[in-house]
């Protein structure tokens, strides 16, 4: 009996998710994989975030903003490209992006912040970044997805070499 597409990437999900051995060793890829859009979260966090400031009419916020796209569609066009996953596992590299750059480094500022000062809106601030987060968290699904089904039509269309 054949399977349709979409039957047969379920059947490539559970396989990926239930194989011993080859679960280690995929998680050790899909980590080297996503090292590269990580180190390019925290570039356009620290360096364009600060850099971009300073133009005006909140033109810079627009610029990290579509930075932080740019990489989380880059980071499931790589999974896919890479042939560690489908559109899923593009999706949930979108959302882990979306989690080091939103709640780990914007997050952490504030609860830093709160730590140094227990007076100031740190907390409140944090608890507005986690809000946020729950809220973006389709946005970021389909970027990371879009990225992979990118990618996967990309392969589609490239020539077999036949040697």
């Amino acid at each position: 009996m054949r399977l349709s597409g979409y039957q047969s990437e379920g059947k490539e999900v559970v396989n990926t998710m239930t194989a011993g051995k080859d679960m280690s060793r995929n998680r050790k890829k899909f980590l080297a994989v996503v090292r590269r859009p990580a180190f390019f979260i925290l570039i356009n966090f620290f360096l364009v975030n600060t850099l971009f400031a300073l133009l005006p009419y909140g033109l810079g916020d627009v610029g990290y903003n579509a930075g932080r796209i740019c990489i989380m569609f880059y980071g499931g066009w790589l999974v896919v490209r890479r042939k560690l996953g489908n559109a899923w596992h593009a999706a949930s590299v979108g959302i882990f992006l979306y989690f080091i750059d939103h709640v780990v480094l914007k997050g952490g500022i504030f609860l830093l912040n709160y730590l140094f000062k227990p007076d100031g809106p740190g907390l409140a601030a944090f608890s507005g970044v986690i809000a946020s987060f729950i809220l973006f968290i389709p946005l970021a699904m389909l970027v990371g997805a879009m990225g992979g089904l990118f990618a996967r039509t990309r392969s589609e269309q490239t020539p077999v070499d036949p040697h």
